[in-house]
């Protein structure tokens, strides 16, 4: 496959999972804590330990999505061409 075509599909994909797991993460904070998430939350009187949990939680979920895929895309972009079998 084209590595132009993967890199944007690996993009595309880095994106989407991100942005999934951040509406899963929120999802789960609100539940846990009955407020919004921190990024959402334009309450002045929100605890810096919230505001730093929830960078931290999204931060490493993120990162290793990305790191992930782009692993992936790595490897799909190094494996072994096909060969035909009919080389001599």
């Amino acid at each position: 496959m084209n590595t132009q075509i993967l890199h944007l599909l690996g993009t595309g994909a880095s994106l989407g999972g991100v942005a999934l797991t951040n509406k899963v993460l929120a999802a789960g904070w609100k539940k846990v804590t009955g407020q919004e998430p921190p990024a959402k939350n334009p309450d002045p009187e929100e605890a810096w330990t919230g505001i730093i949990i929830w960078a931290l939680m999204t931060g490493l979920v993120g990162t290793v999505i990305k790191v992930a895929i782009s692993r992936k895309v790595h490897e799909l972009e190094n494996r072994p061409k096909a060969t035909s079998g009919s080389e001599v």
